[in-house]
This record gives structure tokens, C-alpha cells and sequence, in this order.
């Protein structure tokens, strides 16, 4: 039984990661991609074997697709998700869910009375570097302190709608670092923020947030206008550390140094070492090789999945509400540019 693949927005995200993956599930056939720009839903559909290019959403669900992927701008989503459970879809949609926790929660509302699934972009959660995370946990223990750090250069590649975001580009940004940080100490509860205001910007110009889990604290600081792009995430065990570079797709665990003498430290150093050498040899092969996904790759193949009723979903509903939530409480806390 093959499912029937609709695409909702044919910018970036949906041609580079979920169009790729949908293509590479034996089970998934797409059928139309609809653009507000028409000559970019004919583009892609063109380039991707899709069926139609589609001149509205409506006549997209006009298709009957069993799948649909919203990959609009954030404030379109709660009424095109609504709008693609409403004709029977299952949906998967970008981050952010969407512009507030109340258009969350009736977006979930919406796919429980619909009786079909609702999957938010948590698209690290499925990355190699998390899953090698994980891995060496089991190994070194339960994590104790959780630190993000999020830095954004300007020059890469950006939504052209952020500025429009309260808060910009941290608006939407920021849901990554919170699922991940959720995934290792959450549920997470906003203890505070500290921000630097640019004048005249949507977007600060640097952000420290203190987020509490039931057993373990964390932080997130957000940088932008960074002279350099990196996404870590720093997690300290029982037992050890891990660094998580979300960007470059690996995980470098560190076992505990005991007494931290010359050669404990060398040892550390070595592994270390060793180990980021590693990941940057095996993400630079699977970069080259068009391998690389950042997580949207095992999301999609779960997603559609769960909609084939082989798999749960990928993100539960309450998750994803919980991040909105966050983003929230955090977006309200911004000093103003």
C-alpha cells in the first residue's frame, strides 16, 4: 500500500529534506506540491516526479493525499494543519507548531477529533548526533546539567519572513534547543531569561534562558549575528560529558577524569581528540555522499510509519504543545528592540 504524499510550501525545507525524504520510503507516493508562488510548486513538482502542481491548498486536499507536510511560514500553520486533518491527512509540520499555546492546542484538538496523527519537525530528535548521545548515556549515566548554545550567523541560510516573528529569528529558532534540552531533563519549566535588546530588530542580540527539569537544570544562550554558525549541546552525567554539535551530526562522549591529573587530563584530551576528528570524517563522507539529513530522514520514515499503523508517532502532541508553551513564556520576556 502505497500513501499518498501532499506538500503544503515548496521553499527550502520541503525540496531539501522532505521531499528527499519521502521519496526514499518504499511506501510513500507523492501526488501534488502547492506553492503560493506558482512557478515554484511547478518547479518542484517537475524536479521531484510529483503528479500536480497545485494552485491552492484546496485543491491539493482535493487530491485525498494520506500524508500532508506544511512547510509554510509558522503563522500559516495552525489553520492549514486544521484544514489538512480536516480532509483526513495525517499531517507533519514544520517548526514552530505555531504562533502561540493556544493555536497549539486546538491544533491538537483538532487531530484528536480527527482521529489522525499530528507530527511537529522535531527533526534533531532523529539525528545521529542524538543517537549517539543517547548511547553513551546509557554508559555514562543520567544527565545532570543540560547547556545549549545557539550561535547564528546572518550570512547563512535564513527564512526570509523571521524579521516578522516576535522576537525573529529567535522565535524560530529556539524550538530546537528547547525539544532537545526536553529530551534530556524535561519536562523543562522556564526559571528565567536575560536578553540583549538590537534596536530596532525583531531578534536580540543575545539570549540566556535557565530552563529546570525534575532531576537536572539547564541553560540555553542564543547568539545572532554571530560571526560563526554552531549548534552544541553540552551534557553533563553521573559518569561523564557529551558534546552534541547538532550541525555536523556527531556526538563526542568523555568519561569521567577521577583525579584530574597529567594523565587523566591527556587522556581526556585524547579522547576528545580522536573523537571530533572522527565525526568530522564520517559527517564529511555522509555530506558528500547527499547523506546527511539532520533528523528529518528517520522523522519522515516514522512519520509515515505511524500513519501506515507500523509505528508510534514520532513526536507525541504533548511535547509539541509543551514547546509552543516555553516559546511563549520566553517571547514574553524579551525586552523590547
Amino acid at each position: 500500500m502505497a500513501l499518498r504524499v501532499g506538500i503544503i510550501g515548496a521553499g527550502w525545507v520541503a525540496c531539501a529534506r522532505h521531499i528527499p525524504a519521502y521519496r526514499r520510503h518504499p511506501q510513500a507516493e507523492l501526488v501534488g506540491i502547492f506553492d503560493r508562488h506558482p512557478e515554484r510548486a511547478q518547479a518542484a513538482a517537475a524536479k521531484h516526479g510529483a503528479a500536480q502542481a497545485c494552485a491552492s491548498v484546496e485543491q491539493l486536499l482535493d487530491l485525498r493525499p494520506d500524508v500532508v507536510s506544511v512547510c509554510t511560514p509558522p503563522w500559516t500553520h495552525a489553520t492549514v494543519v486544521r484544514d489538512a486533518l480536516a480532509a483526513g491527512a495525517h499531517v507533519l509540520t514544520e517548526k514552530p507548531m505555531a504562533m502561540n499555546e493556544v493555536d497549539a492546542q486546538a491544533m491538537a484538538d483538532a487531530s484528536r477529533a480527527a482521529g489522525r496523527i499530528l507530527t511537529v519537525s522535531h527533526n534533531f530528535l532523529f539525528s545521529r548526533a542524538v543517537r549517539q548521545a543517547d548511547r553513551a548515556l546509557r554508559k555514562l549515566g543520567s544527565v545532570a546539567y543540560a547547556a545549549g548554545i545557539q550561535l547564528s550567523s546572518h550570512r547563512r541560510r535564513l527564512p526570509a519572513w523571521y524579521e516578522q516573528l516576535p522576537g525573529g529569528l529567535l522565535f524560530d529558532e529556539l524550538p530546537h534547543m528547547v525539544y532537545v534540552l526536553d529530551h534530556y531533563i524535561g519536562p523543562l519549566t522556564l526559571e528565567s531569561v536575560r536578553a540583549v535588546p538590537r534596536p530596532g530588530r525583531s531578534s536580540p542580540a543575545s539570549c540566556e534562558i535557565l530552563v529546570r527539569g525534575p532531576r537536572a537544570t539547564g541553560q540555553i544562550v542564543t547568539v545572532f549575528d554571530s560571526p560563526v554558525s554552531e549548534w552544541h549541546v553540552g551534557l553533563v552525567a553521573e559518569q561523564g560529558v557529551v558534546d552534541v554539535d547538532l550541525f555536523r551530526q556527531f556526538a563526542v562522549p568523555v568519561p569521567q577524569d577521577d583525579d584530574h591529573g597529567p594523565l587523566d587530563v591527556l587522556r581526556s584530551s585524547a579522547l576528545g581528540t580522536w573523537g571530533h576528528a572522527r565525526g568530522f570524517m564520517t559527517s564529511g563522507l555522509s555530506l558528500a555522499a547527499g547523506r546527511m539529513t539532520w533528523g528529518h530522514g528517520g522523522l519522515v520514515r516514522q512519520f509515515v510509519d505511524a500513519a501506515l499503523g507500523q509505528a508510534p508517532p514520532p513526536v507525541t502532541l504533548d511535547d509539541a504543545v509543551a514547546v509552543v508553551r516555553l516559546t511563549d513564556q520566553i517571547v514574553a520576556q524579551l525586552p523590547a528592540g
